[in-house]
């Protein structure tokens, strides 16, 4: 699976590796900082370390492939990212070159929300007056950001063959461009850190605004046409969410903890029980936690990709075992 990471990608994971083999150190590979996954696996490691004593360090590597890559190969125990990707990992699509079967699930962790942001007094109202403008493509590091903005567009039956593109690298780059004006908008978890920093820079435009998609059967065939696991979820106006300015429907994927079946049991049954029995800390950590709900939700069945057995053991002692 290395063969499809960038140099920059595989030394970070040789870095994990290096951490990984220290005695009692385990590694939470996560994307670049300023994005939500990075934040969220640093509150998770930060939890689960002071209520285990296992030493859990958080490493950024250079996308989210090379996240479930470190994972896959031994050279971090845990990472953070949607179900569709770690489903893609595992069954070798999605643009995985190689299937990953070894990797599990340890916690459904939320519904998370996707969105375009644009400039709240730009002219574009709805996802498709995005056609024919400059939009980000690409993606070399966050893979998942082509599949994500399809997801988005297809409810409007367009995709990013209809816009101008406007290459990327990932995600925070692509907010800066949209930030300077080099692209109407961005795909963009709607709680992720650099939406509010965008916002604010943006102030004196009125900040930013997520388009609304179509919440039909119609705009959800779209979606599903690009990723099965895809939802539409309406979001509401709260400090949570800049940019949401009215009832907001946005795609929606699961997150999930994901692990391996070459990390023991009893380490997976530890970061399960710290993540099931300590929401408060979490929510204390970052907000988004509050959409985390330690009961059958925490277990929710794919049918794609499975729980990982140490997990499964806690669920099941808890009475709280939803999986297949």
């Amino acid at each position: 699976m290395l063969r499809f990471l960038s140099a920059a990608a595989v030394g970070a994971m040789l870095a994990v590796s290096s951490v990984a083999a220290s005695a009692q150190t385990l590694g939470f590979a996560t994307i670049p900082v300023g994005a939500i996954n990075n934040l969220q696996a640093q509150v998770i490691a930060k939890v689960a370390q002071e209520a285990t004593g296992m030493q859990i360090r958080v490493i950024p590597v250079g996308g989210s492939s090379a996240t479930l890559a470190a994972v896959a190969t031994k050279a971090a125990e845990f990472t953070i990212g949607d179900v569709v990707n770690m489903a893609g990992a595992v069954h070798g699509r999605y643009g995985f070159p190689q299937p990953s079967p070894q990797l599990r699930v340890v916690a459904t962790v939320s519904s998370f929300p996707i969105g375009i942001m644009v400039r709240n007094n730009s002219d574009i109202k709805t996802v498709a007056d995005l056609k024919g403008k400059k939009f980000p493509t690409g993606w070399p590091q966050f893979p998942n950001g082509i599949p994500l903005s399809n997801g988005i567009l297809g409810t409007a039956g367009i995709s990013l063959d209809d816009v101008d593109p406007v290459p990327t690298s990932g995600l925070i780059p692509a907010a800066n461009d949209f930030k300077s004006g080099k692209t109407v908008g961005t795909t963009i978890a709607l709680i992720a850190p650099k939406v509010a920093e965008v916002n604010a820079a943006l102030s004196s435009d009125g900040g930013v605004r997520f388009l609304s998609v179509d919440n039909t059967p119609e705009a959800l065939a779209g979606m599903q046409k690009v990723r099965d696991e895809y939802g539409i979820i309406t979001i509401q106006p709260g400090p949570r969410y800049p940019g949401v300015i009215g009832p907001t429907n946005v795609l929606g994927v699961n997150l999930v903890v994901t692990s391996s079946t070459d990390v023991s049991d009893d380490i997976v049954y530890k970061m399960t029980k710290a993540m099931a029995e300590n929401k408060a800390e979490l929510v204390k950590g970052h907000p988004s936690f509050n959409g985390f709900f330690p009961d059958k939700r925490m277990s929710a069945p794919y049918k794609t990709v499975d729980y990982h057995p140490g997990a499964i053991k806690y669920y099941k002692e808890k009475g709280i075992w939803g999986g297949m």
